[in-house]
C-alpha cells in the first residue's frame, strides 16, 4: 500500500508541475500521447511521456491535462489496467465510447490545448479534436520534457544490416521500385516517416526496441536514387556508410530543415498520410508542391517475395511452439501459483 501512495503522491507532483507549464505558456491544457515521433507500438522508455505523467504502462492511450482535471483515453482492451494504475490521479475514459472533443465542448468557454507538433499525425489529431470550442496550439519544446528529470538515456547502439539471401531482394533493387514509382506518378521525393518502411527499403534493423527490431529513423528518396537518410549519426558506424557507397547521406534530424532548404524549390514531394508527423507536414509545405497519401512501400513490401514467404513459415512454427509451451506452462501452474 505505501508504494500505491508514494506513485499517487509521485503523479500528483508531476501534474503540478505540467500544470505550471500551462500557465506560463497560456494554455488551457496538454495533450499527450504515447508513440513518439516514430509513431510505432513500441515507444523506448525516455519517449514514453504518457507512462511519465499517468503511471499508465498500456501500448496504445492518450492524456488530455487541464488545470484542474486530467483525462486518460484508453481503448477497450485496458479500461481495467488504466483505472488501476492511473484511476487515482486521471479520469479515465473509453475512446470508443466518448471522444475528447465531446467532452471538452460541455465547458462553458473555449478551450487552447497545446500538443507536441512532431508526435502528432494532422488527421489522428483532428479526428479526436476538432471543435468549435477547442484552439489547437503547436508547443515546438515538449512540455513533458521540460519537466522531466533524469530521463533515461538514449539507446544508441548502431543499426545493421540484413544479408540480401536473407531477404530475398537487395537494397539496390527496392530503390528501383520506388524510382519507377516516382517517375511514373511524376513526383521528385518520397519522404518515408514510417521506420518500418525504412528498414524495408534499406534492408535495416535496429535495437531501439526492446520487443522488435526496427530502426528509429526516416528518410528522402529522390527520382534520382539518392537517399538522406535521417537518424542520430551516433547510430550509424563506418562499415554502414561503406556498405551503401555514399548512395545514402546521413542527416541529423536536428539539421532536417538546412537539408530542406539546400532542396531545389521546384520539388516536389509524397508524404504518407498515416505517419507524417504535423511537424513534418509544415515543414514540406511551406517549401514545395506535395501529394498526401499512403506511401507506396506500404503495397511493395506486402507482396512477398519466395524467401520471405519461406521465412515467414519458419517464424510461424517457432511463435506456435513458443505458445504451446506458454499454455502448457499456464495449464501446470494456473492451481499451484497465484496467477493474476
Amino acid at each position: 500500500m505505501d508504494e500505491v501512495v508514494k506513485k499517487i503522491k509521485m503523479i500528483i507532483k508531476k501534474l503540478k508541475l505540467l500544470r505550471k507549464q500551462l500557465v506560463n505558456n497560456n494554455l488551457d491544457g496538454y495533450i499527450i500521447p504515447k508513440n513518439d515521433e516514430f509513431f510505432g507500438e513500441y515507444v523506448y522508455e525516455g519517449n514514453d511521456r504518457l507512462k511519465y505523467i499517468s503511471g499508465f504502462t498500456g501500448s496504445a492511450g492518450f492524456s488530455v491535462v487541464l488545470k484542474k482535471k486530467a483525462y486518460l483515453f484508453v481503448d477497450g482492451r485496458y479500461t481495467i489496467q488504466a483505472d488501476i494504475e492511473s484511476g487515482k490521479t486521471f479520469t479515465i475514459v473509453e475512446i470508443h465510447k466518448k471522444k475528447p472533443n465531446s467532452i471538452l465542448n460541455k465547458y462553458n468557454k473555449k478551450i487552447e490545448l497545446g500538443f507536441d507538433p512532431k508526435i502528432f499525425n494532422e488527421t489522428n489529431l483532428l479526428n479526436h479534436f476538432k471543435s468549435n470550442k477547442i484552439k489547437l496550439t503547436q508547443i515546438n519544446n515538449n512540455l513533458i520534457d521540460t519537466i522531466w528529470k533524469n530521463k533515461p538515456k538514449i539507446n544508441h547502439k548502431k543499426f545493421y544490416i540484413l544479408n540480401s539471401k536473407n531477404v530475398g531482394q537487395s537494397y539496390k533493387n527496392k530503390i528501383k521500385l520506388i524510382n519507377k514509382f516516382l517517375k511514373k506518378k511524376k513526383i521528385k521525393n518520397l519522404l518515408i516517416t514510417a521506420p518500418e518502411n525504412v528498414a524495408w527499403l534499406l534492408n535495416i534493423r535496429g535495437y531501439d526496441s526492446k520487443f522488435s527490431p526496427i530502426p528509429n529513423c526516416q528518410a528522402i528518396i529522390n527520382d534520382r536514387k539518392k537517399i538522406f537518410l535521417i537518424v542520430d549519426q551516433r547510430k550509424i558506424d563506418k562499415k554502414f556508410i561503406n556498405y551503401f557507397n555514399n548512395s545514402v547521406k546521413i542527416i541529423n534530424p536536428n539539421n532536417i530543415e538546412a537539408c530542406l532548404n539546400s532542396l531545389n524549390k521546384h520539388e516536389t514531394f509524397l508524404i504518407d498520410e498515416i505517419t507524417c508527423s504535423i511537424f513534418y507536414k509544415n515543414e514540406i509545405k511551406k517549401r514545395f508542391k506535395f501529394y498526401e497519401t499512403i506511401d507506396p512501400i506500404y503495397f511493395l513490401k506486402a507482396k512477398k517475395n519466395n524467401i520471405e514467404i519461406k521465412n515467414m513459415i519458419n517464424c510461424h512454427k517457432e511463435d506456435g511452439v513458443a505458445l504451446t509451451k506458454f499454455l502448457y506452462w499456464l495449464k501446470i501452474n494456473a492451481i499451484k501459483r497465484n496467477i493474476s
